[in-house]
């Protein structure tokens, strides 16, 4: 025994410092990325509806919630709606600026595909005709999200590789489109259709959860190559 009677209290200092080394390397109190997910849609807007009835907005929703649950140990992610409500395409910006975001992803199934495409979209926010994108100047609402037109550019490159390995697909196209879910958003965003429920084919596999964990798998990892570039 140590002198003074110090002993236990020696051996619990230890104790407690092994424990604070432990939940360091653990990664416990590391600031985790934000990370926003955007389910289209909501409430009375559907979204596209599929042959069989199947409803864009809880595709997107139900694949929001298994990217959420896959994402929960590496990032800290926020949703703009948790259940079948209407949110309005500013208040999700707002949203996702108050939760300070670090990525944006605004989730889809279709609405922008014509009826026989059997593939994945990405879309960005194209860079404004004849306006170059200047780091650290913001014009208002709609040039909030201009300096981060490149990350999301970015971001999107980094989203096609693991989507482009998903069976069942014909290819993942994109495009830079003047996109309003990103106008105001202070930070990388990117729109992802991620199948086309107007493809009756396509609409078996999008009701499937099996399918879409596969799909959150891609994105998943997609996101998480993009921050840790």
């Amino acid at each position: 025994m140590l002198k003074n009677g110090r002993g236990p209290q020696a051996v619990a200092l230890v104790s407690a410092c092994v424990m604070v080394l432990m939940l360091a390397g653990a990664g416990y109190g590391a600031t985790r990325p934000v990370v926003v997910l955007d389910p289209g849609h909501g409430g009375e807007d559907a979204g596209v509806t599929g042959s069989y009835g199947t409803r864009e907005k809880d595709v997107a929703l139900a694949l929001a919630l298994e990217l959420k649950r896959q994402l929960g140990l590496s990032c800290d992610v926020r949703l703009t709606r948790e259940s079948d409500r209407g949110v309005s395409v500013m208040r999700r910006v707002e949203l996702a600026n108050s939760f300070h975001g670090d990525l944006f992803v605004s989730l889809h199934a279709g609405g922008g595909l014509s009826r026989d495409a059997n593939r994945i979209a990405l879309f960005v926010q194209r860079e404004p005709k004849g306006r170059a994108t200047a780091p650290g100047r913001v014009e208002g609402w709609d040039g909030g999200h201009r300096p981060h037109i490149p990350e999301s550019q970015a971001l999107a490159t980094v989203l096609q590789r693991p989507l482009a390995l998903l069976a069942g697909y014909d290819g993942v196209d994109y495009s830079g489109v003047p996109l309003g879910v990103a106008k105001g958003a202070g930070m990388p965003a990117v729109l992802i259709e991620v199948g086309n429920l107007t493809n009756p084919r396509e609409e078996g596999r999008l009701e499937s959860p099996e399918h879409l964990r596969r799909v959150a798998s891609a994105v998943a990892a997609g996101i998480e190559a993009f921050l840790q570039r």
